[in-house]
């Protein structure tokens, strides 16, 4: 072989088994995930669900919900929250700065009065608040206006100063939780008391029917854009998330549906307003300041709760958010660099983080660079058939197969999707992500990774709203 031959040749065997390394990874994780929702359904819970409803002693939740420039869905988002099966919730909206008619709309649609509440000064605030309100007729929804520094981690430490419960649980504006939702995710606070964060799971609503900000019927969307993303969160959610929960080793509990003691938030200082990935941020942050006490705790995934949100329907959108996405990411891999392979932080030090740290930061990089190679040998005859064969076979077949399994695990556990022709859908897509999506995917990846190594600012982004169909 000539040196480029050569050259070409190794660095195609070093892809090929590092995307096996990550797809033997990736299916443990799909086994563990099994595992562990086959135990969570084996148990029925609907009895226990409907004692917690009925026990007046169960903990109250606050729901905080930042919203900027959401005048769109924010009526129906705040109507479901109104209507979830609870004994004691709070709803706290935070306007954070909005230039649509998101406050006029609550304040209009729900009879919001100007009030005074008293602020816990422990959760710092960067924009200053202007006005609070609470419902006249319904008393436990405040309203809490502010300016806006770009953060959404600022609009939830404004909620969560005012905040009253014991738990509190972050959300999206445009997130729509089924009614028992919060039964749910609350549980494993009852059932241990060492549990300190519990994430439910997160779904598009792209493409389902909503009656009185409820989803009355789930449909896989027809843009390929939006399906592509429901087969994510399968697998992000429903896969990674059990598996990781599973290990005590869980790094994110989404910041569109995530439910925490108030206490253990309060004592880190709230989110960090410097974060682009606050919700991860909050998470990690929990771990490391639980392992430095000593103190035994639990940070739990439950895989049956949904909440509904809805997603960037453009791939303009879309890159947009990945890039926000991963740039946030590389800060907080930065941030918290000290933990990474550090025995002291157990599950999250010795596996999670380093997995995060090679597959997550520096992926991005292997796989743009990678394919480039890989298409420049094979085009220029440098690289042999049979290598070119098993790069694809590691890079695209087993990720195809992957993709299956969350599909798999879905239908055969809860069928959110139950028409024959969705799960076609679902199946189609999961055939095809890998031709198109993955590597454009890691292309925004590796910009949003360039950002978080230059230090450029980021905020919130805009994200266009279409709402919801309403029946």
């Amino acid at each position: 072989m000539t040196v480029l031959e050569s050259v070409v040749w190794w660095t195609t065997a070093v892809l090929v088994v590092y995307y096996l390394a990550y797809n033997v990874l990736y299916i443990l994780l799909v086994a563990r995930a099994g595992r562990a929702i086959t135990s969570e359904l084996a148990w029925p819970a609907t009895l226990t669900r409907d004692l917690t409803f009925a026990n007046p002693l169960s903990p109250g939740v606050s729901v905080l919900v930042p919203a900027h420039n959401e005048e769109v869905g924010i009526l129906a988002a705040v109507t479901a929250l109104l209507d979830l099966r609870y004994p004691t919730v709070e709803i706290v909206v935070v306007d954070d700065g909005s230039s649509d008619r998101t406050a006029q709309i609550l304040t209009d649609a729900f009879e919001m009065t100007d009030i005074d509440l008293t602020t816990d000064d422990r959760v710092e605030q960067e924009g200053a608040t202007f006005a609070t309100l609470r419902s006249r007729s319904h008393p436990g929804l405040v309203l809490v206006r502010k300016a806006s520094v770009g953060r959404r981690s600022d609009a939830i430490n404004a909620a969560l100063r005012v905040a009253t419960q014991e738990l509190v649980c972050m959300i999206d504006a445009d997130s729509l939780l089924e009614s028992d939702a919060l039964l749910h995710v609350v549980q494993p606070f009852i059932d241990d008391d060492r549990v300190v964060a519990a994430g439910g799971i997160v779904l598009p609503s792209n493409g389902s029917r909503v009656h009185r900000g409820r989803i009355v019927s789930t449909r896989i969307p027809r843009s390929v854009v939006v399906r592509t993303q429901v087969l994510e969160y399968l697998r992000a959610f429903l896969v990674g998330r059990s598996g990781w929960s599973s290990m005590n080793g869980l790094l994110i509990i989404s910041g569109a549906f995530g439910l925490f003691r108030r206490e253990v938030v309060v004592e880190l200082g709230g989110l960090d307003p410097t974060s682009l990935a606050e919700d991860a941020d909050l998470v990690v942050g929990i771990h490391r300041m639980m392992r430095d006490r000593g103190e035994d705790f639990r940070v739990v995934f439950q895989p049956e709760p949904v909440c509904w949100t809805e997603a960037p329907a453009t791939l303009d959108i879309l890159a947009k958010q990945r890039k926000r996405w991963s740039q946030g990411l590389g800060e907080l891999l930065w941030k918290y660099r000290k933990m990474i392979g550090n025995p002291r932080y157990r599950t999250l030090g010795v596996l999670t983080l380093p997995y995060f740290v090679l597959f997550e930061f520096i992926g991005p990089f292997i796989e743009v660079a990678g394919l480039a190679i890989v298409v420049t040998g094979f085009v220029s005859g440098a690289l042999p058939w049979q290598m070119a064969a098993m790069y694809a076979g590691a890079s695209v077949l087993l990720a195809a197969l992957g993709s299956l399994a969350a599909v798999l695990v879905e239908e055969v556990s809860f069928s959110r999707y139950p028409r024959r022709r969705d799960v076609l859908s679902l199946v189609t897509t999961a055939l095809l992500e890998p031709f198109w999506f993955h590597f454009l995917h890691s292309w925004w990846r590796a910009v949003g990774m360039v950002r978080a190594l230059r230090g450029a600012e980021s905020g919130w982004g805009v994200m266009t709203r279409a709402g919801h169909a309403e029946e």
